[in-house]
């Protein structure tokens, strides 16, 4: 009896702690949260956790400094993350190869990052001050893209240019033709090139965190590939992937 304790302990431990995480992000409150809260409730840290973290502060105030001196809130958001915090890209090896370089605070903490947690953090930035950005898709990849659609005004009546900038190398612009000629022979799912709402860019991190457990631990793959349905279900490589992990469980597995 001892042995088969043992044996399902560890298996119905790591369920219950997806199950905690999952019932804060399905519980409705998602509704009202936006990528700061969310970046703290991926860590499994109550929301609104980031104003207690003093790089975070200090970075916003260096934000408006620049600002005020600039006035050019775009460039001021690429001095910030590429300057002050010296975010740097962790490598096409480990762009998404651990969840330091995938959940924002991390990537505040260590200052590597691939282009999810390089964007979370950025789009944490613009809901804090305003400024319009958006997380765009690409196939196995995101960028950022600066700009309105309406009269073109922004932060302090300030007139907002349209421009794309790269999360991988320091802010680069990259156009629209020239992302389609780098990524032409990836996975098209036809979601490209549409700005991402808040809950697909979770969805989609969620995603990349369930592929990290999808060779090593397909139970708390599908944990996460289950959140990422919840958020972005009309992302095709969650059911595809969901699959394989499936096809990974043992007999013993509660799923």
């Amino acid at each position: 009896m001892k042995r088969l304790l043992v044996r399902f302990f560890w298996p119905v431990f790591i369920a219950l702690v997806a199950v905690a995480l999952t019932l804060v992000l399905w519980s409705g409150r998602t509704d009202f949260m936006g990528y700061r809260d969310m970046a703290c409730v991926f860590e499994e840290r109550s929301p609104g956790c980031i104003d207690s973290i003093a790089d975070w502060n200090k970075g916003l105030a260096f934000y408006d400094s620049s600002v005020a001196v600039t006035q050019d809130p775009l460039q001021s958001l690429k001095s910030l993350l590429w300057d002050y915090w010296n975010v740097e890209f962790a490598g096409a090896d480990s762009a998404a190869s651990s969840k330091d370089v995938i959940f924002p605070l991390r990537v505040l903490k260590n200052r590597k990052s691939g282009c999810v947690g390089l964007a979370w953090l950025a789009l944490m930035v613009a809901e804090a001050r305003h400024l319009p950005v958006n997380a765009v898709l690409l196939p196995g990849h995101v960028f950022l893209r600066y700009g309105k659609q309406d009269d073109g005004r922004g932060q302090f009546g300030l007139k907002v240019k349209n421009e794309n900038f790269e999360p991988n190398r320091r802010g680069y612009r990259y156009t629209d033709e020239e992302y389609r000629e780098k990524y032409k022979n990836g996975n098209w799912t036809g979601l490209e090139f549409k700005p991402l709402s808040m809950r697909e860019f979770v969805g989609l991190a969620a995603f990349d965190v369930g592929n990290l457990y999808l060779n090593s631990d397909p139970t708390q793959a599908l944990t996460w590939y289950r959140m990422a349905e919840e958020f972005f279900p009309a992302y095709p490589g969650i059911e595809a992937n969901q699959n394989v992990a499936k096809s990974k469980l043992p007999n013993q597995s509660p799923f």
